[in-house]
């Protein structure tokens, strides 16, 4: 098995009675890598020092659309020094987000396009959250056309996928197409092109049938694999092999 999470909140305190162990353990669920996301700061500052202690994790630095409010002047400057890290490959998660609160729009957007600029300013990709938002990402990220875009947790309509395949960004999706209702990504992951479909788990969150009820971690790929590669129509091996040469060509990774 060939597969890359590109997606994990591993510093999330769920893991901490055995996330030392969930490390070592990923090779034996044919895991080579894993990528953190981070959500400020401080947590940017955290998984930076993390992923220098492991050869196969890989980290983002930058503020989740619902932590800006915690961003202080300098904070770009000061990630742009995390970004001098090798560990670091890639901005995120980054966004906008409606879900939780959207009396701060406009807050969210100053945020989201200090990050974007950043990126292009340190040459690194961008993954984007985008839950209850994703008009209104798109219609931000259509002033970037130069940087590289993973939509992280893809869940929305056809014509938004087209949207997002006509600019050349990554769709990565998680472990809610297993679920039976789950319209949107079963019809994302049949249709999107080949070459831009990456894999994650968002872990501990969306745990993917049949463990639904427990906490996810990225040894749990595996079922979002064989879930896509079933709607695919396509050999298990080949959908893991052809994710994790787009992960590792937009993370610029192995």
């Amino acid at each position: 098995m060939d597969l890359i999470d590109s997606h994990a909140h591993l510093l999330s305190d769920d893991f901490n009675d055995d996330r030392s162990f969930l490390i070592r353990d990923l090779s034996n669920f044919g895991v080579n890598y894993v990528i953190v996301p981070s959500v400020n700061l401080e947590n940017s500052r955290q998984i930076v020092k993390f992923c220098n202690e492991y050869d196969n994790i890989y980290g983002e630095v930058g503020f989740h659309p619902s932590d800006v409010h915690e961003y202080r002047d300098g904070d770009i400057e000061r990630l742009e020094e995390l970004c001098e890290n090798e560990k670091v490959v890639a901005i995120g998660e980054i966004g906008l987000d409606y879900y939780w609160r959207d009396d701060d729009k406009n807050l969210q957007k100053d945020i989201f396009i200090k990050q974007l600029e950043l990126a292009r300013k340190v040459d690194l990709p961008v993954i984007i959250h985008s839950r209850d938002s994703i008009d209104d990402c798109l219609d931000v990220l259509k002033n970037f056309p130069d940087l590289s875009v993973q939509i992280h947790c893809f869940s929305y309509t056809y014509n938004h996928l087209r949207e997002c395949m006509k600019r050349g960004y990554y769709i990565s999706i998680g472990g809610v197409v297993t679920f039976k209702n789950a319209e949107n990504e079963k019809n994302a992951a049949i249709n999107v092109d080949l070459d831009k479909l990456m894999l994650e788990t968002d872990s501990p969150y969306l745990t993917p049938e049949p463990y639904r009820g427990y906490r996810n971690d990225p040894r749990k790929i595996v079922e979002v694999a064989r879930e896509i590669a079933s709607l695919r129509g396509m050999k298990l091996s080949k959908l893991c092999k052809k994710t994790s040469k787009n992960a590792k060509r937009f993370f610029n990774i192995g």
